[in-house]
């Protein structure tokens, strides 16, 4: 039976829109197994690259004549070369350097610290507690010192270095504490600490010309 050349205009779309489909369809079926295949490819080479770098041995292996290569592209002047008695005496002038550094950022601090301590003294009325004070911390370090030496007798060296860093540890404290009293007791402790700061550096830097001598007789000798 012939159907109308109309009803065959009428359903040539729907059978174009049919094919369209199945050919998408086919596609994203093709896509979606690349996918898959893309996917199980890289797992597996990732498996096989992780079971190779999962041997310790073959590691240790590797690195071991890599190791062996470099040092044979090194030359035998650098071979030769004391490298750790270079490090070791880096390192020594290092910390006396450090050392150097930290003694005189604390000296700068002290100075500015005591002069803004003798404005405020100053600007309050108070200039008579400067001397009063700065002597009481310069005989109240010679009695702590003093009675350190007799509870540590014959300490020498880092003992007596950690005595002043004890001392000056409490003279800081003492500088910090008197911001909580009055005016007149404030004023009193600032210059009690300034001065009690003030010996310690001069002894520490008696006891570092001391040690400096004794170092350069034991080397003359």
């Amino acid at each position: 039976m012939a159907l109308p050349a109309s009803t065959l205009h009428s359903l040539t779309p729907k059978f174009q829109i049919i094919k369209l489909c199945k050919h998408q369809t086919s596609q994203l079926q093709s896509c979606s197994l690349w996918d898959v295949r893309y996917k199980n490819s890289r797992k597996c080479s990732v498996k096989v690259t992780m079971a190779q770098m999962g041997d310790p041995d073959k590691v240790k292996l590797q690195l071991s004549i890599v190791r062996g290569r470099l040092w044979e592209a090194v030359p035998d002047s650098a071979k030769d070369f004391p490298w750790k008695k270079a490090e070791k005496i880096m390192l020594e002038k290092s910390l006396v350097l450090g050392q150097k550094a930290l003694k005189w950022s604390l000296i700068v601090l002290f100075i500015f610290s005591s002069l803004s301590d003798a404005i405020f003294s100053i600007s309050r009325n108070q200039e008579l507690m400067i001397p009063f004070g700065l002597l009481v911390g310069c005989l109240m370090t010679d009695f702590l010192r003093e009675t350190l030496q007799e509870l540590f007798r014959g300490s020498e060296g880092k003992v007596l270095q950690r005595e002043f860093l004890g001392l000056g540890c409490f003279f800081v404290l003492v500088k910090f504490m008197s911001t909580f009293f009055a005016l007149q007791a404030r004023v009193f402790l600032l210059h009690v600490a300034n001065g009690g700061l003030m010996q310690v550096f001069w002894l520490w830097r008696s006891l570092v010309e001391e040690n400096d001598k004794g170092k350069a007789i034991n080397a003359e000798d």
